[in-house]
């Protein structure tokens, strides 16, 4: 688990007093939000990792975690690799619960954020009417995928770091147009290539949230209008006002509970004893001590 924080200190970490004075956050997420923001970024801040670190109990902390989650202060996404195929859960901690940051985004970590100019003349230079130089118009696909391209921030967490989420965001705008090309052989909902690149970008922040491909398709076909007018309106509608269900997940084999043994005799002892040794065995050796202690 990656974690990527929008606020960085060296030495000390901040707390602004809309977290030192949240009104519905508990005590336990107040200072696990601290913790998590106190963290070098890259740190592996799993609920497992940080139970080792705290004398709080796992569900103490998983229960403060869900709060951050719902509270906005930890967005969560899982994504994988598109070379190596390995899935990641990369965690976002944020001190400003309505940050648009998101897992998959990228933000300087200290001082202002890095803005990134598009299609505009540095400030302070002129512009020369008289030369005739014209810019490339991008094609849709180019500026679908450019859409996604996280900013370049100055945080520690390596080129190598910043490669990956790179090539996360170019997979996740690619993955948008699949399933759109999928979704455009509903019998009721065809899309034109045009039309699959100008919506691509809206499923984007879907995936962001870790929704399957199943859930956001279910969630653009489930209970279709009779008569369509604009399928294109219909559904960037959907993608702006819905949101997807998530499928149920399957649940875990349950693990077989082992039985323990007497340490003398190996007699079975009942479900959800904690071994030793058994009363037969324990009375004979207090028989043979006493018989010993009067020889």
């Amino acid at each position: 688990m990656f974690v990527q924080r929008t606020r960085h200190e060296r030495a000390y970490v901040q707390i602004p007093n809309v977290i030192a004075r949240h009104g519905s956050l508990s005590l336990e997420a107040v200072g696990l939000l601290v913790r998590l923001l106190s963290l070098p970024d890259g740190s592996g801040a799993t609920v497992e990792k940080i139970t080792a670190l705290v004398p709080n109990g796992r569900r103490s902390v998983s229960k403060a975690m869900n709060e951050l989650v719902e509270a906005g202060f930890v967005k969560r996404a899982k994504v994988q690799d598109p070379e190596s195929g390995r899935w990641v859960t990369i965690t976002t901690v944020t001190d400003t619960p309505d940050s648009p940051a998101s897992p998959t985004s990228r933000m300087s970590t200290v001082g202002a954020p890095t803005v990134r100019a598009s299609a505009a003349p540095p400030t302070g230079v002129k512009t020369e009417k008289k030369k005739n130089t014209t810019t490339p118009t991008p094609t849709p696909a180019q500026a679908q995928e450019a859409a996604v391209q996280p900013p370049e921030g100055t945080d520690k967490g390596g080129d190598g770091e910043a490669n990956f989420l790179r090539k996360i965001s170019r997979e996740m705008a690619r993955e948008a147009r699949r399933i759109l090309e999928r979704l455009s052989l509903h019998k009721s909902l065809p899309l034109s290539d045009q039309e699959i690149d100008r919506l691509a970008p809206k499923v984007v922040p879907w995936l962001r949230e870790a929704y399957t491909n199943d859930d956001i398709l279910r969630c653009l076909t489930d209970r279709l209008p009779e008569e369509i007018g604009s399928v294109p309106g219909l559904i960037s509608h959907r993608l702006k006002t819905f949101t997807p269900e998530r499928s149920a997940q399957p649940q875990a084999a349950p693990q077989p509970v082992k039985r323990t043994f007497c340490e003398v005799c190996e007699a079975t002892f009942p479900l959800g004893h904690q071994g030793g040794i058994c009363r037969d065995c324990k009375a004979e050796m207090d028989r043979a001590r006493a018989h010993f202690a009067t020889a």
